[in-house]
């Protein structure tokens, strides 16, 4: 899936599933869900449900926001 929003404020709240994290030593697994809570420049930071926070980076990690 491609990333295809733009980073805005209204993302914060938001839930997210994360497909793949690239260049990531431990990445949050695969199907894990979690909420955005901070949107930066290239990064969006979430909290997961399995108790890590580690941000998404835009146009490199694949994800999927939830509606």
């Amino acid at each position: 899936m491609t990333n295809v929003l733009t980073l805005t404020k209204d993302l914060i709240g938001k839930k997210v599933r994360v497909i793949e994290m690239v260049d990531e030593p431990f990445p949050v697994p695969s199907g894990t869900i979690g909420t955005i809570y901070s949107v930066g420049f290239d990064v969006i930071c979430v909290n997961w449900e399995n108790g890590r926070n580690i941000g998404l980076i835009y146009d490199e990690d694949t994800y999927e926001i939830l509606d």
